[in-house]
């Protein structure tokens, strides 16, 4: 009978391998993840302006609600959804909000991720008689 040898688990070329391949996921997430994270917080800006804009739709002008969304979007550090990504446009019954971005980032050489943003809320006017 053969008494096997006792394994000691990896190999020094396995640690390295195994190392090389978790820096390999890790730069490219630390880049795409904040991206990820500013796509919910212009998903959520747009559902808090909903609720806020419901109660007073009667008193607010496209130019307030673009201006309320860049002082959310300031307050949360993203200045790079800027005025031209916000279009407002008001109906007779409804007031849509739409939000357009692009976020395009380097991952290594000409290699980039790119995310387009296309958010778009709508506010029914009530109007009280």
């Amino acid at each position: 009978m053969h008494i096997l040898k006792k394994q000691d688990g990896m190999s020094t070329v396995g640690r390295i391998f195994f190392i090389g391949l978790m820096i390999a996921v890790a730069i490219p997430g630390m880049k795409i993840i904040p991206i990820y994270m500013n796509n919910f917080k212009i998903h959520n800006a747009l559902k808090k302006m909903e609720s806020d804009v419901a109660a007073q739709t009667a008193l607010i002008t496209p130019a307030k609600i673009r201006q309320n969304l860049l002082d959310r979007f300031a307050l949360q550090q993203m200045p790079e959804i800027t005025p031209e990504d916000i279009t407002v446009t008001q109906f007779r019954d409804k007031i849509t909000v739409r939000i357009t971005h692009r976020y395009k980032e380097r991952l290594y050489r000409d290699r980039f991720f790119t995310l387009d943003i296309d958010k778009t809320a709508e506010i029914p006017i009530i109007i009280k008689n």
